[in-house]
């Protein structure tokens, strides 16, 4: 999925929708489009006084509604996605405070939302009126419990920072005596009331004009909280259009092209939504009908919006979406991407997308690999591949944990003929590795499938499909068995050593500290699961993949494998690999580790610090640093054998 086109990331975003994180992003849009929908209706029917009809601009304005807060959570959307990739060396440390402190603010109106659309905001002006006349609005001591309430909610809401909070605290202090609000606080607050039950008014009568033009900036507003809130699973495609945004840092030609790859992303994801909207128009009739319960509705809308602005406000919207990114949610994403997108590829056929969305069929591109898990249940496990005629293709196999079981393996062609058998008894060795199939010639277009039969106990096989001739691998094995290390290890020792006093001594002359490649990574210290305190600097020398992950993420289980191979044929060449998890535990992480035989240091970043100083918003997200702990390269998303292995050829040629 290297080269990522407009239409692929339009329907990458349509698939999200159905996606297990994007969940509770449903039920809180259609408790802010009821309630707005109530209220409108509510509010035309008073006016007309009776059941009226439902006009062709009322219909639109729910439309335009959806379509207002699809615009809303785009526009974050994408400017997220930018930060954290493109222009993270500038601010993309910075993005979780903001959509934290953005979900914090938007929790807030949205609460508001509710008591508006509860018909409770004329109640409640009518009470302070009235409090008014008994002198509470006229004395001072009610403008100072106010400032020391804004002050209080201000603090809140920019994250309890001293530093960011106090200068607008300021400002609202001097905006209340300059006001009058503890000079003549009687004028200033009635005043106060007055202009804000002007701008609700107006909103109300521009809804009972039908027109509903002048809420559209408040729908947009709530598509912006509603994203801070909302944790995107990362697929394969997704994953893919980040690391585009991560690499177009060098024309404004490529930043536009990853903004504009997040947008169609973000616009496929929204088409569902604006349908939603499009449907409940259909219940404008049935309110209309039961107007003589209006009243109760409305509360319970309302009711509905306050529970969802405090989910928003105390940031439980985005852990209840990261919950739904976890585990076998996340697989069940990933498998809903993998699948859509194959489909629209054409490299899966109608027939196969049931049995792929399902986990017993792989969609597996040339040069790339993918896992097959064998159990009691499922002993057999099915690639599918699209090729042209003329194609050469050799199919490796690998376990993941013990060796290599006993496997009977069967090709079929694009018209479901049996092409090819092999066992692991006729199957060429190389490098450790086997191969059922050795420059095999495709002879037409279409898709092929690969059927891997196991009947052992449980194991996880990493099944391989690639380019290349089977005159090659025999060279590969004839090499491995006569390849030496020529340089004594005194030698190997002494250059190390050498490596780290230039890189002591050039430390002046290194390059700014940030997140773009090119740039030195941000230095940290973490203490390892073997609880072995370590520091970046530590590993000096070496070349470093830093890898962000999760126990509770499903891509990050099918890259780990990876990783682990890689490590040991890389290790002795330089390589080292420090995988960071967050919000996690030690427990499940050892867990982890046992079960996929990780050898490489693993570290829980408890805080999040160094989540937040490397812009981490998606997992899994990794940095290559060479050995002066510059910035080789980003990757968002997972990072396939064949993409990992150049890289490492790359980093690990350099001197």
């Amino acid at each position: 999925m290297d080269n990522v086109t407009i239409g692929l990331a339009l329907v990458a975003g349509l698939l999200s929708f159905i996606s297990p994180c994007v969940l509770p992003l449903v039920p809180a849009y259609i408790g802010y489009m009821g309630g707005r929908l109530t209220h409108n209706v509510s509010r035309q029917s008073a006016a007309a006084g009776s059941v009226a009809p439902v006009s062709l601009a009322l219909r639109l304005q729910m439309l335009l509604h959806g379509i207002a807060f699809v615009l809303g959570f785009t526009i974050v959307f994408v400017l997220i996605g930018l930060f954290t990739t493109a222009l993270s060396s500038l601010a993309g440390q910075h993005v979780s405070a903001f959509t934290e402190i953005l979900g914090r603010v938007g929790g807030l109106v949205i609460i508001f939302f509710g008591f508006q659309f509860m018909g409770l905001m004329p109640r409640l002006f009518s009470w302070l009126r009235k409090k008014g006349q008994a002198g509470i609005l006229d004395s001072i001591l009610f403008s100072i419990v106010f400032a020391i309430f804004a002050s209080g909610l201000i603090y809140w809401a920019l994250l309890e920072q001293i530093a960011v909070a106090l200068p607008l605290i300021g400002a609202l202090v001097i905006a209340l005596f300059v006001k009058g609000a503890f000079s003549e606080p009687a004028k200033f607050w009635h005043g106060t009331l007055d202009r804000l039950e002007s701008i609700l008014y107006s909103d109300t009568r521009a809804d009972i004009g039908g027109s509903g033009r002048e809420g559209l900036l408040g729908s947009t507003f709530m598509g912006m909280v509603f994203s801070a809130g909302w944790t995107p699973c990362i697929g394969p495609l997704l994953g893919t259009i980040l690391t585009v945004a991560a690499a177009s840092g060098a024309t404004s030609g490529d930043i536009a092209q990853g903004m504009l790859l997040l947008t169609a992303y973000s616009i496929g994801l929204g088409i569902p939504f604006v349908i939603t909207a499009l449907l409940m128009n259909s219940a404008q009739g049935l309110l209309r009908r039961l107007q003589r319960h209006m009243h109760k509705i409305e509360l319970l809308s309302g009711t509905l919006l306050i529970a969802i602005g405090i989910l928003v406000a105390s940031g439980q919207l985005q852990s209840l979406s990261q919950t739904f990114s976890r585990g076998e949610f996340a697989d069940f994403t990933f498998r809903v991407e993998e699948c859509g997108v194959g489909f629209f590829n054409g490299e899966l056929a109608l027939s196969h997308v049931g049995a792929c969305l399902g986990g017993s069929l792989v969609p597996v591109a040339i040069n790339q690999s993918a896992s097959g898990l064998f159990n009691s249940d499922m002993t057999q496990q099915e690639f599918l591949f699209h090729a042209e005629a003329g194609q050469k293709i050799d199919i490796e196999l690998r376990s993941v944990n013990e060796d290599l079981p006993d496997f009977d393996m069967i090709l079929y062609g694009p018209a479901d003929e049996e092409l090819a058998q092999a066992s692991k008894a006729d199957s060429l060795i190389a490098d450790d590795r086997l191969y059922p199939l050795a420059g095999f010639t495709l002879q037409s277009d279409g898709i092929y499938r690969v059927a891997l039969r196991n009947a052992s106990a449980t194991e996880t096989l990493r099944f391989r499909l690639k380019a290349r001739a089977a005159e090659a691998i025999e060279a590969d094995a004839a090499s491995a068995a006569a390849e030496t290390d020529d340089m004594p290890a005194s030698e190997a020792e002494a250059t190390d050593a050498a490596m780290n006093s230039f890189a002591d001594i050039a430390a002046d002359l290194a390059p700014a500290i940030g997140l773009a490649e090119g740039n030195r990574a941000p230095a940290f210290t973490i203490e390892t699961l073997d609880d072995e305190v370590l520091a970046l600097s530590d590993l000096r020398g070496r070349v470093i993949l830093l890898n962000f992950w999760g126990t509770w993420c499903g891509p990050c289980r099918r890259e780990m494998p990876t990783f682990q191979k890689a490590y040991g044929e890389w290790r002795e060449r330089g390589l080292e690999i420090l995988a960071i998890a967050y919000n996690d535990t030690e427990e499940a992480m050892v867990a982890f580790s046992a079960e996929f035989n990780l050898s490489f240091p693993l570290a829980l970043d408890s805080s999040g610090e160094i989540n937040d100083a490397y812009g981490i918003q998606t997992r899994p997200s990794s940095y290559l640093l060479d050995r002066n702990g510059v910035i080789l390269a980003r990757h968002f998303g997972i990072i396939t054998e064949s993409q990992l292995s150049e890289l490492l050829s790359e980093a690990l040629a350099q001197a």
